[in-house]
């Protein structure tokens, strides 16, 4: 598969590695302020599709992603302590 490239802000691209999203494939941090990131071809088509229907710019995409993604695994967690 062939990797895209996306430019985003830098404060979404230090969410993204704090979160450790496997699907980007992030680089250092240059002294910019956007950064550029690679993804596969269906992520790249995923969130371009994303931002044209939702009328969001791609950071604000990645943001989305990233707030759904902690709040699944916050219940998963809970779930799990519950079960206990």
């Amino acid at each position: 598969m062939n990797g895209q490239v996306l430019e985003i802000s830098t404060h979404v691209f230090r969410l993204l590695r704090r979160r450790e999203v496997f699907y980007v494939s992030c680089t250092d941090e240059k002294d910019a302020p956007t950064q550029r990131i690679v993804v596969d071809d269906d992520v790249y088509t995923e969130i371009i599709d994303r931002a044209i229907a939702k009328r969001k710019t791609i950071d604000e995409i990645f943001v989305e992603l990233c707030r759904r993604s902690r709040g699944a695994h916050r219940r998963f967690r809970c779930l799990k302590r519950w079960r206990l």
